[in-house]
């Protein structure tokens, strides 16, 4: 594993842990982690899939690793302040990340888990040349989700204004383009339904997205996750890829 951090004009610094992988026709995955979370959850995770020849690159997201934290990821009035302009700040860096890494968006394939989900998916919604996308206990739909996470709050209904900030960056408001995609989400999940991930699928209404339901699994990314994960890599690249 490398560590490296690129810096943009307005001396931003984005670093990253890279998983040098031996093959080089296949996909660079980027994965991203959850609210609260760290990259080094991800470890074990990328150097399975670097064994099997795939480069993993591992964003550190701000407020989480070496890019500062929060007191308490899960007070309240925290989560609700903070919460989507993480995923907004991720998603608009996409491109810095791509730069410094040196390399194609159509040779990236994107990766996320919960609030990683949520990243990687506007990510590859507003990046068509990307080959594929994995969503694990996240949401393809924005609008969908914050609603869900008001109910559970109690908290009013989205304002005009806040519904227009989220549609700029909700992946059902971009054209599908028709890379695979897996989606995988536990069906019993306490933190966030599945509701945005039907919708996403719907939206797709594709041969191309797989959406796999785990029974008895709240939010987790579990061994059996992994398992679909990599069969599902191997089924969409072949085993030349991996």
């Amino acid at each position: 594993m490398e560590i490296h951090s690129s810096e943009s004009n307005s001396n931003q610094k984005l670093p990253f842990r890279l998983f040098q992988g031996t093959n080089e026709k296949a996909p660079i995955l980027v994965i991203y982690h959850g609210w609260a979370g760290s990259n080094a959850g991800y470890y074990d995770l990328a150097e399975e899939l670097q064994e099997q020849g795939y480069t993993v690159v591992l964003p550190d997201i701000v407020h989480h690793d070496s890019r500062g934290t929060i007191d308490n990821f899960f007070d309240e009035s925290t989560r609700q302040q903070m919460f989507w302009g993480t995923v907004f700040q991720a998603i608009d860096e996409f491109d810095k990340l791509i730069a410094d890494l040196k390399v194609n968006k159509k040779d990236v394939l994107v990766i996320g888990s919960s609030m990683g989900g949520f990243i990687a998916s506007s990510i590859f919604a507003k990046n068509p040349e990307i080959q594929g996308l994995v969503n694990v206990n996240g949401s393809g739909a924005f609008v969908v989700a914050d609603e869900f996470f008001r109910r559970v709050d109690g908290r009013d209904k989205l304002s005009g204004k806040e519904r227009a900030v989220l549609e700029t960056y909700d992946p059902i408001n971009y054209t599908y383009s028709r890379k695979p995609v897996l989606l995988m989400h536990g069906d019993s999940d306490q933190v966030l339904d599945t509701s945005g991930q039907y919708a996403y699928y719907a939206h797709c209404s594709s041969s191309d997205v797989t959406f796999d339901i785990f029974n008895d699994v709240n939010h987790q990314f579990t061994e059996d996750m992994v398992e679909g994960l990599k069969s599902w890599l191997n089924e969409q690249f072949g085993r030349s890829c991996i």
